[in-house]
């Protein structure tokens, strides 16, 4: 007997299977055990050899299998493939006759009741689609169109110098593109439901509704969003119109005319438009799959528009903490008082959950926690007692003013804005929706100068 066994005794197999027996074999197949009472045992199954292979069953044909998302990999029922299908020009891709259904042929899976049931156009085929936005189905086909190498862009390509000294890349759609985004813009992104917690972007909504919510609080946390339009992607942007019920060839087709690829873009040089170069800019080497352009008119509204599930998951998550919850662009905002300054830490990783299972990341950089003593700001809004401007670009806006009236506005114009006057009427103007008395104040000013 080995020490083992002294120590704790040698147990019996409640099988009462023997040393070296073969569970697998039929001829020697172990008793049935169960440790219930006679009275309560019930019939037990005949046993049955384990299979020979474990895991899932083989997929179907035409299955998807890899790369799929959390979420669906927790689903039973088979997804269908979705390839990047960044659509190529006609000249020298394949023929898109067949692309969206056509008149005679609508697309079959488009879901014409979950379409009326949220409120959105019905779009069976590209023809509506370009019914729509006052379009021929050819133009449509070749905005939808990646330009290859030396091909007309339908972008241009700006920097925007940001407040840090790093520099933004906006993608300025041509003329026609424009023309067809805004019609898409007002016809069908409109329509799209919004969180009531989404004030960028919005008619009847700016920064001084994101901010009067957290007025008087003993706590704001405001955190943002890294790279936030450019995480919503080609992938993204068609999932969430076959979501909708648009069929898979009209959901293709508008997820193409609202993204584009940084390198896709064109600068103009001289009176000629050429291809970026890679290294012009950090971004266009990172940033290679199609993405909402920032600069596009329909990009803010379906940023708000995909991120409805994330701002109804925040919007939860703060009335847990007794808080208040907005978010402008992205710039999330939450204030609360005793309950939320004592479980700051926890709030915000459950935050950072959240915003991560929703294909987002924080900038960690950028997170603040503003309690009262401090001074508070949301979205530039100073909101201690009341909404006012801060004390810093009230004095500057001041300054500019008193020097104006002492020496006259033609050298007090540093940065040569073209019509200087009306400039810093619409500086004024915003101070006074702000904060009204230190616009009455600045606007008096404003009619003492000659002009």
């Amino acid at each position: 007997m080995g020490l083992f066994d002294w120590l704790f005794g040698k147990k019996k197999d409640p099988y009462g299977t023997k040393p070296g027996q073969d569970y697998g074999d039929k001829d020697h197949a172990p008793k049935p055990y169960n440790d219930q009472p006679k009275q309560y045992q019930s019939a037990q199954k005949p046993y049955q050899a384990p299979p020979k292979s474990y895991g899932a069953p083989p997929p179907k044909p035409g299955e998807r299998t890899e790369k799929l998302s959390f979420r669906q990999a927790r689903s039973n029922k088979p997804v269908d493939p979705l390839a990047d299908q960044t659509i190529k020009t006609p000249r020298r891709g394949p023929n898109l006759a067949h692309l969206g259904g056509t008149r005679e042929s609508p697309d079959p899976h488009t879901d014409v009741i979950k379409l009326r049931n949220n409120g959105m156009p019905e779009i069976a085929h590209l023809d509506d689609l370009a019914d729509l936005v006052g379009a021929t189905r050819n133009e449509i086909i070749f905005l939808a169109s990646r330009p290859g190498w030396g091909e007309p862009s339908h972008y241009t390509l700006k920097e925007l110098r940001k407040k840090s000294g790093a520099t933004r890349m906006l993608m300025v759609p041509m003329p026609r593109m424009k023309a067809v985004q805004r019609a898409l813009n007002a016809k069908l992104i409109s329509r799209l439901p919004v969180h009531e917690a989404a004030h960028g972007f919005r008619k009847g909504r700016d920064v001084l509704t994101s901010a009067s919510p957290h007025v008087g609080k003993d706590v704001v946390i405001s955190v943002d969003i890294e790279d936030f339009f450019p995480s919503f992607t080609f992938r993204r942007v068609s999932g969430y119109f076959r979501n909708l019920g648009y069929g898979r060839g009209v959901s293709v087709a508008l997820a193409n005319l609202m993204t584009a690829r940084l390198r896709d873009g064109a600068t103009k040089q001289g009176n000629k438009w050429k291809p970026v170069a890679y290294g012009s800019h950090p971004d266009i080497g990172k940033r290679y799959h199609p993405e909402i352009p920032q600069g596009a008119p329909t990009s803010p509204g379906l940023a708000n528009a995909i991120s409805r599930r994330m701002d109804k998951r925040l919007h939860a998550l703060a009335q847990k903490f007794a808080a208040d919850y907005t978010r402008y662009a992205d710039d999330l905002t939450f204030s609360g008082n005793d309950e939320l300054a004592k479980s700051v830490g926890n709030l915000l990783q459950i935050v950072r959950q959240i915003v991560r299972t929703e294909g987002l990341r924080l900038n960690e950089k950028k997170t603040r926690i503003m309690r009262k003593g401090k001074q508070q700001r949301v979205t530039g809004v100073v909101v201690n007692k009341q909404t006012n401007v801060s004390r810093r670009e009230y004095d500057k806006l001041k300054a500019i003013l008193h020097n104006c009236i002492k020496h006259g506005p033609t050298g007090q114009n540093r940065e040569n804005v073209p019509d200087f006057r009306e400039h810093l009427r619409g500086r004024i103007a915003h101070v006074s929706h702000i904060g009204p008395e230190r616009g009455r104040k600045l606007m008096r000013m404003f009619e003492q100068i000659r002009w």
